[in-house]
Protein backbone atom coordinates (compact mmCIF):
# COMPACT_ATOMS: atom_id res chain seq x y z
CA UNK A 1 0.00 0.00 0.00
CA UNK A 2 3.05 2.31 0.65
CA UNK A 3 4.89 1.49 -2.18
CA UNK A 4 1.75 2.12 -4.33
CA UNK A 5 0.88 5.79 -3.18
CA UNK A 6 4.65 6.31 -3.09
CA UNK A 7 4.58 5.50 -7.21
CA UNK A 8 1.64 7.70 -7.33
CA UNK A 9 3.26 10.53 -5.30
CA UNK A 10 6.39 10.13 -7.77
CA UNK A 11 4.29 9.78 -10.86
CA UNK A 12 2.12 13.43 -10.44
CA UNK A 13 5.65 14.95 -9.37
CA UNK A 14 6.77 13.67 -12.33
CA UNK A 15 4.29 14.89 -14.86
CA UNK A 16 3.90 18.19 -12.58
CA UNK A 17 7.57 18.56 -13.69
CA UNK A 18 7.74 17.86 -16.88
CA UNK A 19 4.51 20.29 -17.07
CA UNK A 20 6.12 23.08 -15.84
CA UNK A 21 9.23 23.04 -18.35
CA UNK A 22 7.09 22.79 -21.19
CA UNK A 23 4.85 25.57 -20.49
CA UNK A 24 7.77 27.63 -18.99
CA UNK A 25 9.56 26.98 -22.21
CA UNK A 26 6.87 27.97 -24.10
CA UNK A 27 5.54 31.30 -22.23
CA UNK A 28 9.27 31.90 -21.10
CA UNK A 29 8.33 32.23 -17.39
CA UNK A 30 8.90 29.77 -15.02
CA UNK A 31 6.03 30.94 -12.24
CA UNK A 32 3.25 30.80 -14.91
CA UNK A 33 4.23 27.29 -15.87
CA UNK A 34 4.34 25.94 -12.74
CA UNK A 35 0.62 27.56 -11.84
CA UNK A 36 -0.81 26.47 -15.18
CA UNK A 37 0.70 22.63 -14.59
CA UNK A 38 -0.57 22.82 -11.05
CA UNK A 39 -4.08 23.56 -12.22
CA UNK A 40 -4.18 21.18 -14.65
CA UNK A 41 -3.51 18.31 -11.83
CA UNK A 42 -5.67 19.79 -9.52
CA UNK A 43 -8.74 19.26 -12.37
CA UNK A 44 -7.42 16.32 -13.50
CA UNK A 45 -8.01 14.91 -9.82
CA UNK A 46 -11.16 16.71 -9.43
CA UNK A 47 -11.93 14.24 -12.05
CA UNK A 48 -10.35 11.04 -11.03
CA UNK A 49 -12.63 12.43 -7.60
CA UNK A 50 -15.93 12.91 -9.53
CA UNK A 51 -15.60 9.27 -10.81
CA UNK A 52 -15.29 7.69 -7.07
CA UNK A 53 -17.96 9.98 -6.44
CA UNK A 54 -20.38 8.39 -8.54
CA UNK A 55 -18.88 4.77 -8.25
CA UNK A 56 -20.09 5.32 -4.56
CA UNK A 57 -24.23 5.72 -5.70
CA UNK A 58 -23.81 2.67 -6.82
CA UNK A 59 -21.02 0.72 -4.92
CA UNK A 60 -22.05 -2.99 -5.58
CA UNK A 61 -20.75 -2.51 -9.36
CA UNK A 62 -17.18 -3.28 -9.78
CA UNK A 63 -15.03 0.24 -9.77
CA UNK A 64 -13.38 -0.17 -13.39
CA UNK A 65 -14.93 3.55 -13.99
CA UNK A 66 -12.56 5.23 -11.05
CA UNK A 67 -8.75 5.56 -11.67
CA UNK A 68 -6.02 7.15 -10.51
CA UNK A 69 -5.39 7.49 -6.93
CA UNK A 70 -9.15 6.80 -5.80
CA UNK A 71 -8.80 3.71 -7.83
CA UNK A 72 -6.84 1.71 -4.66
CA UNK A 73 -9.27 2.69 -1.89
CA UNK A 74 -12.51 1.98 -4.53
CA UNK A 75 -11.12 -1.50 -4.91
CA UNK A 76 -10.83 -2.05 -1.24
CA UNK A 77 -14.28 -0.80 -0.57
CA UNK A 78 -15.78 -2.86 -3.03
CA UNK A 79 -13.89 -5.93 -2.16
CA UNK A 80 -14.70 -5.62 1.77
CA UNK A 81 -18.51 -5.11 0.78
CA UNK A 82 -18.39 -8.04 -1.49
CA UNK A 83 -17.55 -10.17 1.63
CA UNK A 84 -19.91 -8.91 3.71
CA UNK A 85 -22.81 -9.49 1.66
CA UNK A 86 -21.04 -12.92 1.21
CA UNK A 87 -21.30 -13.31 4.99
CA UNK A 88 -24.27 -11.66 5.05
CA UNK A 89 -26.55 -14.23 2.61
CA UNK A 90 -24.66 -16.75 4.21
CA UNK A 91 -26.15 -15.96 8.08
CA UNK A 92 -29.28 -15.37 6.81
CA UNK A 93 -29.53 -18.56 4.92
CA UNK A 94 -28.76 -20.13 8.06
CA UNK A 95 -31.36 -18.22 10.59
CA UNK A 96 -33.92 -19.02 7.44
CA UNK A 97 -32.91 -22.52 8.06
CA UNK A 98 -32.74 -22.37 12.13
CA UNK A 99 -36.06 -20.57 11.59
CA UNK A 100 -37.56 -23.36 9.45
CA UNK A 101 -36.27 -26.53 11.68
CA UNK A 102 -37.67 -24.34 14.65
CA UNK A 103 -41.12 -24.33 13.19
CA UNK A 104 -40.88 -28.10 12.43
CA UNK A 105 -40.28 -28.82 16.47
CA UNK A 106 -42.90 -31.04 18.12
CA UNK A 107 -42.26 -28.92 21.18
CA UNK A 108 -45.15 -25.75 21.12
CA UNK A 109 -43.27 -22.22 21.46
CA UNK A 110 -44.76 -18.73 21.24
CA UNK A 111 -42.90 -15.42 21.10
CA UNK A 112 -44.71 -12.42 22.70
CA UNK A 113 -44.07 -9.54 23.44
CA UNK A 114 -44.25 -8.27 26.75
CA UNK A 115 -47.49 -7.15 26.71
CA UNK A 116 -48.40 -10.85 25.14
CA UNK A 117 -48.96 -9.83 21.46
CA UNK A 118 -47.69 -12.67 19.44
CA UNK A 119 -44.46 -12.23 17.46
CA UNK A 120 -43.71 -15.70 16.02
CA UNK A 121 -45.54 -19.00 16.88
CA UNK A 122 -44.78 -22.92 15.53
CA UNK A 123 -47.78 -25.27 13.96
CA UNK A 124 -47.33 -26.98 17.31
CA UNK A 125 -48.15 -24.18 19.22
CA UNK A 126 -50.87 -23.47 17.25
CA UNK A 127 -52.44 -26.92 17.51
CA UNK A 128 -51.90 -27.19 21.31
CA UNK A 129 -53.55 -24.03 21.78
CA UNK A 130 -56.16 -23.81 19.32
CA UNK A 131 -54.80 -20.68 17.72
CA UNK A 132 -55.36 -19.94 13.67
CA UNK A 133 -53.20 -20.24 10.99
CA UNK A 134 -51.90 -16.44 10.83
CA UNK A 135 -51.19 -16.21 14.38
CA UNK A 136 -48.67 -13.33 14.19
CA UNK A 137 -50.46 -10.34 15.84
CA UNK A 138 -52.53 -12.11 18.09
CA UNK A 139 -52.84 -10.78 22.14
CA UNK A 140 -52.09 -14.18 23.72
CA UNK A 141 -53.42 -13.04 27.16
CA UNK A 142 -56.93 -12.42 25.41
CA UNK A 143 -57.20 -15.74 23.58
CA UNK A 144 -56.01 -17.83 26.77
CA UNK A 145 -57.69 -15.91 28.96
CA UNK A 146 -55.93 -16.82 32.30
CA UNK A 147 -54.13 -14.19 34.98
CA UNK A 148 -51.36 -16.65 35.72
CA UNK A 149 -50.64 -16.48 32.08
CA UNK A 150 -50.61 -12.87 32.13
CA UNK A 151 -48.27 -12.69 34.86
CA UNK A 152 -45.70 -15.33 33.41
CA UNK A 153 -45.60 -13.18 30.24
CA UNK A 154 -44.89 -10.13 32.08
CA UNK A 155 -42.87 -11.09 34.94
CA UNK A 156 -39.11 -10.26 34.44
CA UNK A 157 -37.66 -13.73 35.50
CA UNK A 158 -37.07 -16.51 33.46
CA UNK A 159 -37.41 -19.52 33.66
CA UNK A 160 -40.57 -19.83 35.56
CA UNK A 161 -42.87 -22.66 35.26
CA UNK A 162 -47.07 -23.19 35.65
CA UNK A 163 -49.58 -25.46 35.05
CA UNK A 164 -52.97 -24.40 33.81
CA UNK A 165 -55.80 -25.36 31.92
CA UNK A 166 -55.84 -25.56 27.57
CA UNK A 167 -57.59 -23.62 25.81
CA UNK A 168 -58.85 -25.64 23.66
CA UNK A 169 -59.79 -28.29 25.93
CA UNK A 170 -59.94 -27.54 29.92
CA UNK A 171 -59.71 -30.78 30.81
CA UNK A 172 -55.93 -31.07 29.50
CA UNK A 173 -53.06 -29.93 31.50
CA UNK A 174 -50.51 -27.88 30.11
CA UNK A 175 -46.90 -27.06 31.19
CA UNK A 176 -46.17 -23.58 30.50
CA UNK A 177 -42.56 -22.05 30.82
CA UNK A 178 -41.13 -18.76 30.16
CA UNK A 179 -38.05 -17.11 28.95
CA UNK A 180 -37.05 -13.77 28.63
CA UNK A 181 -35.58 -12.89 25.48
CA UNK A 182 -34.81 -9.29 25.88
CA UNK A 183 -36.47 -6.59 27.55
CA UNK A 184 -39.89 -6.71 25.62
CA UNK A 185 -39.82 -9.83 24.25
CA UNK A 186 -40.38 -13.76 25.73
CA UNK A 187 -40.61 -17.16 24.44
CA UNK A 188 -42.98 -19.55 26.13
CA UNK A 189 -42.61 -23.39 25.59
CA UNK A 190 -45.57 -25.21 26.32
CA UNK A 191 -46.04 -29.09 26.88
CA UNK A 192 -49.65 -31.38 27.25
CA UNK A 193 -48.47 -32.83 30.65
CA UNK A 194 -52.02 -34.75 30.49
CA UNK A 195 -50.83 -37.77 29.99
CA UNK A 196 -47.95 -37.42 32.31
CA UNK A 197 -50.49 -36.59 35.24
CA UNK A 198 -52.84 -39.17 34.21
CA UNK A 199 -49.77 -41.89 35.05
CA UNK A 200 -49.27 -40.43 38.20
CA UNK A 201 -52.80 -39.93 39.43
CA UNK A 202 -52.87 -43.87 38.31
CA UNK A 203 -49.48 -44.71 40.66
CA UNK A 204 -50.84 -42.55 43.61
CA UNK A 205 -54.20 -44.15 43.47
CA UNK A 206 -52.16 -47.55 43.16
CA UNK A 207 -50.43 -47.02 46.04
CA UNK A 208 -53.03 -46.22 48.28
CA UNK A 209 -55.26 -49.02 47.48
CA UNK A 210 -52.75 -51.21 48.47
CA UNK A 211 -51.09 -49.54 51.35
CA UNK A 212 -54.69 -49.40 52.53
CA UNK A 213 -55.31 -53.05 52.16
CA UNK A 214 -52.14 -53.77 53.86
CA UNK A 215 -52.75 -51.80 56.91
CA UNK A 216 -55.34 -53.94 58.45
CA UNK A 217 -53.96 -57.33 58.56
CA UNK A 218 -50.97 -55.27 59.69
CA UNK A 219 -52.55 -54.10 62.39
CA UNK A 220 -53.65 -57.30 63.24
CA UNK A 221 -50.66 -59.31 62.95
CA UNK A 222 -48.87 -56.53 64.94
CA UNK A 223 -51.80 -56.68 67.91
CA UNK A 224 -51.39 -60.22 68.05
CA UNK A 225 -47.57 -60.13 68.30
CA UNK A 226 -47.87 -57.78 71.32
CA UNK A 227 -50.63 -59.92 72.93
CA UNK A 228 -48.26 -62.84 72.74
CA UNK A 229 -45.63 -60.94 73.52
CA UNK A 230 -47.30 -60.32 76.85
CA UNK A 231 -48.53 -63.39 77.62
CA UNK A 232 -44.89 -65.53 76.68
CA UNK A 233 -44.35 -68.09 79.27
CA UNK A 234 -40.75 -69.40 78.16
CA UNK A 235 -38.21 -67.42 76.79
CA UNK A 236 -38.39 -69.56 73.61
CA UNK A 237 -41.58 -68.35 72.92
CA UNK A 238 -40.60 -64.68 73.66
CA UNK A 239 -37.51 -64.66 70.82
CA UNK A 240 -39.92 -65.94 68.28
CA UNK A 241 -41.96 -63.42 68.84
CA UNK A 242 -39.40 -60.84 69.21
CA UNK A 243 -37.79 -62.07 65.64
CA UNK A 244 -41.65 -62.05 64.34
CA UNK A 245 -42.49 -58.02 65.30
CA UNK A 246 -39.42 -57.06 63.85
CA UNK A 247 -39.92 -57.27 60.12
CA UNK A 248 -43.77 -56.64 60.57
CA UNK A 249 -43.87 -53.19 62.29
CA UNK A 250 -41.09 -52.45 59.30
CA UNK A 251 -43.63 -53.33 57.19
CA UNK A 252 -46.59 -51.41 59.00
CA UNK A 253 -44.14 -48.57 59.00
CA UNK A 254 -43.57 -49.17 55.31
CA UNK A 255 -47.13 -48.85 54.32
CA UNK A 256 -47.35 -45.59 56.75
CA UNK A 257 -45.18 -43.82 55.29
CA UNK A 258 -46.30 -45.16 51.54
CA UNK A 259 -49.83 -43.59 52.93
CA UNK A 260 -48.12 -40.24 53.70
CA UNK A 261 -46.39 -40.12 50.47
CA UNK A 262 -49.46 -40.22 48.33
CA UNK A 263 -51.37 -38.05 50.45
CA UNK A 264 -49.14 -35.31 49.96
CA UNK A 265 -48.28 -36.01 46.32
CA UNK A 266 -52.40 -35.81 45.52
CA UNK A 267 -53.06 -33.14 47.74
CA UNK A 268 -53.04 -29.44 46.40
CA UNK A 269 -50.35 -27.22 47.67
CA UNK A 270 -51.80 -25.59 50.45
CA UNK A 271 -52.87 -21.39 50.09
CA UNK A 272 -51.64 -18.85 52.67
CA UNK A 273 -54.94 -18.94 54.59
CA UNK A 274 -54.62 -22.60 55.13
CA UNK A 275 -50.95 -21.94 57.02
CA UNK A 276 -51.10 -21.83 60.54
CA UNK A 277 -48.59 -20.41 63.57
CA UNK A 278 -46.53 -22.97 64.79
CA UNK A 279 -44.45 -23.01 67.49
CA UNK A 280 -41.32 -24.99 66.29
CA UNK A 281 -39.60 -24.79 69.27
CA UNK A 282 -42.14 -26.41 71.06
CA UNK A 283 -42.17 -29.43 68.45
CA UNK A 284 -37.96 -29.70 68.42
CA UNK A 285 -38.34 -30.26 72.18
CA UNK A 286 -41.14 -32.88 71.87
CA UNK A 287 -38.88 -35.12 69.81
CA UNK A 288 -35.98 -34.38 71.06
CA UNK A 289 -37.39 -35.95 74.54
CA UNK A 290 -38.75 -39.04 72.77
CA UNK A 291 -35.61 -39.72 71.43
CA UNK A 292 -33.57 -39.40 74.36
CA UNK A 293 -36.01 -42.09 75.82
CA UNK A 294 -35.06 -44.31 73.41
CA UNK A 295 -33.13 -47.41 74.85
CA UNK A 296 -30.50 -47.35 72.04
CA UNK A 297 -29.70 -43.62 72.55
CA UNK A 298 -26.10 -42.47 73.13
CA UNK A 299 -25.22 -39.89 71.63
CA UNK A 300 -24.48 -36.04 72.79
CA UNK A 301 -26.92 -33.89 71.76
CA UNK A 302 -26.66 -30.51 71.27
CA UNK A 303 -29.26 -27.53 70.63
CA UNK A 304 -29.76 -23.85 70.04
CA UNK A 305 -32.88 -22.94 69.79
CA UNK A 306 -34.69 -19.92 69.76
CA UNK A 307 -37.83 -20.29 71.01
CA UNK A 308 -39.49 -17.16 70.08
CA UNK A 309 -39.18 -17.98 66.68
CA UNK A 310 -42.37 -19.44 64.63
CA UNK A 311 -42.79 -20.27 61.70
CA UNK A 312 -45.51 -20.08 59.14
CA UNK A 313 -46.94 -23.78 57.86
CA UNK A 314 -48.89 -26.89 58.43
CA UNK A 315 -48.32 -27.97 62.03
CA UNK A 316 -48.74 -31.77 61.36
CA UNK A 317 -46.39 -31.68 58.14
CA UNK A 318 -43.64 -29.65 59.80
CA UNK A 319 -43.74 -32.20 62.61
CA UNK A 320 -43.17 -35.09 60.28
CA UNK A 321 -40.47 -33.67 58.46
CA UNK A 322 -38.33 -32.33 61.51
CA UNK A 323 -39.13 -35.94 63.13
CA UNK A 324 -37.77 -37.46 60.01
CA UNK A 325 -34.60 -35.78 59.77
CA UNK A 326 -33.62 -35.77 64.06
CA UNK A 327 -34.42 -39.91 63.78
CA UNK A 328 -32.36 -40.19 60.46
CA UNK A 329 -29.71 -38.52 62.57
CA UNK A 330 -29.84 -40.54 65.60
CA UNK A 331 -30.43 -43.22 63.35
CA UNK A 332 -26.48 -43.11 61.55
CA UNK A 333 -24.45 -41.77 64.41
CA UNK A 334 -22.66 -43.60 65.79
CA UNK A 335 -22.65 -43.96 69.67
CA UNK A 336 -21.03 -41.08 71.78
CA UNK A 337 -21.34 -39.31 68.72
CA UNK A 338 -22.56 -35.71 68.54
CA UNK A 339 -26.19 -34.35 67.35
CA UNK A 340 -26.70 -30.16 66.85
CA UNK A 341 -30.34 -29.31 65.97
CA UNK A 342 -30.37 -25.48 65.08
CA UNK A 343 -33.91 -23.70 65.04
CA UNK A 344 -32.86 -19.61 64.55
CA UNK A 345 -34.39 -16.82 63.07
CA UNK A 346 -32.90 -15.39 59.46
CA UNK A 347 -34.66 -12.13 58.07
CA UNK A 348 -38.05 -12.28 57.26
CA UNK A 349 -37.94 -16.81 57.43
CA UNK A 350 -36.68 -19.15 59.74
CA UNK A 351 -34.36 -22.00 59.31
CA UNK A 352 -34.09 -25.34 60.99
CA UNK A 353 -31.16 -27.71 60.76
CA UNK A 354 -29.69 -30.76 62.01
CA UNK A 355 -25.56 -31.68 62.15
CA UNK A 356 -24.68 -35.26 62.78
CA UNK A 357 -20.92 -36.19 63.14
CA UNK A 358 -22.20 -39.75 61.14
CA UNK A 359 -19.76 -41.41 58.13
CA UNK A 360 -20.86 -38.65 56.18
CA UNK A 361 -22.24 -39.33 52.27
CA UNK A 362 -20.27 -39.34 49.21
CA UNK A 363 -21.54 -36.12 46.51
CA UNK A 364 -22.78 -38.49 43.77
CA UNK A 365 -25.29 -39.41 46.00
CA UNK A 366 -26.53 -36.16 47.71
CA UNK A 367 -28.63 -35.21 44.91
CA UNK A 368 -30.58 -38.78 45.12
CA UNK A 369 -31.19 -38.71 48.86
CA UNK A 370 -34.65 -37.41 48.37
CA UNK A 371 -35.91 -40.13 45.83
CA UNK A 372 -38.13 -43.04 47.10
CA UNK A 373 -36.34 -45.94 48.29
CA UNK A 374 -32.60 -44.42 47.21
CA UNK A 375 -30.18 -46.66 49.15
CA UNK A 376 -26.64 -45.34 49.70
CA UNK A 377 -25.45 -49.04 51.81
CA UNK A 378 -28.06 -51.15 51.34
CA UNK A 379 -26.67 -53.59 54.32
CA UNK A 380 -26.29 -50.49 56.63
CA UNK A 381 -29.68 -49.01 55.80
CA UNK A 382 -31.22 -52.64 56.37
CA UNK A 383 -29.40 -52.99 59.82
CA UNK A 384 -31.00 -49.62 60.55
CA UNK A 385 -34.36 -50.29 59.54
CA UNK A 386 -35.34 -47.07 58.06
CA UNK A 387 -37.42 -47.62 54.92
CA UNK A 388 -36.69 -45.56 52.08
CA UNK A 389 -39.08 -42.72 52.04
CA UNK A 390 -38.34 -40.75 54.56
CA UNK A 391 -36.15 -37.55 52.95
CA UNK A 392 -38.91 -38.19 49.86
CA UNK A 393 -41.58 -37.29 52.56
CA UNK A 394 -39.53 -34.26 53.98
CA UNK A 395 -39.04 -33.23 50.11
CA UNK A 396 -42.93 -33.19 49.53
CA UNK A 397 -43.65 -31.72 53.15
CA UNK A 398 -41.21 -28.81 52.03
CA UNK A 399 -42.26 -28.17 47.81
CA UNK A 400 -45.94 -27.74 49.75
CA UNK A 401 -44.41 -25.00 52.15
CA UNK A 402 -42.03 -23.20 49.21
CA UNK A 403 -39.26 -24.51 50.66
CA UNK A 404 -36.52 -27.55 49.68
CA UNK A 405 -34.28 -29.53 51.60
CA UNK A 406 -30.79 -28.53 51.39
CA UNK A 407 -27.89 -31.37 52.27
CA UNK A 408 -24.24 -30.67 53.10
CA UNK A 409 -22.29 -33.56 53.81
CA UNK A 410 -18.57 -34.76 53.89
CA UNK A 411 -17.36 -38.45 53.97
CA UNK A 412 -15.90 -39.46 57.13
CA UNK A 413 -16.70 -36.06 59.08
CA UNK A 414 -20.58 -36.20 58.72
CA UNK A 415 -24.09 -34.48 57.25
CA UNK A 416 -25.59 -31.48 57.87
CA UNK A 417 -29.80 -31.62 56.64
CA UNK A 418 -31.70 -27.96 56.79
CA UNK A 419 -34.22 -25.92 55.58
CA UNK A 420 -36.31 -22.47 55.51
CA UNK A 421 -39.82 -21.82 56.51
CA UNK A 422 -41.62 -18.44 56.53
CA UNK A 423 -41.60 -16.53 59.70
CA UNK A 424 -44.90 -16.61 61.45
CA UNK A 425 -46.14 -12.68 61.90
CA UNK A 426 -46.87 -12.95 65.18
CA UNK A 427 -42.90 -13.55 65.90
CA UNK A 428 -41.47 -10.78 64.10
Amino acid sequence: MKGARSTIAFNILFVLLVMATVVSFVLGDLLIGLIVSLSAIIAFLLFQLFQFYLWTRNPLMHPRMVSGLFQVSASRLFLSSHNARKRSRRIIHAAKGLKRRLKELPEAWIVTTIDGQIVDANDAAKDVLDLPIKAVGINLVEHWQDPRVEAIIRSPMTGEVLEVSSPKDHRSQLEVRQHVLDINNRIILVRDVTPLNRLLTTRQDFLANISHELRSPLTVIVGYLEALQDSATNQDTEEIVTRLFSPVQRMRDLVEDLLTLTRLESSPRPSIYDLNDVNVAKIIDTISSEIKELKDFNHVLEMSIDPATRALGIPEEIYSAINNLITNAVRYTPARGRITIRWLKHGDACLFEVADTGPGIAAEHLQHLTERFYRVDSPRIAKSGGTGLGLAIVKHILLRHESALEINSVLGEGSTFGFALRRSQSAI
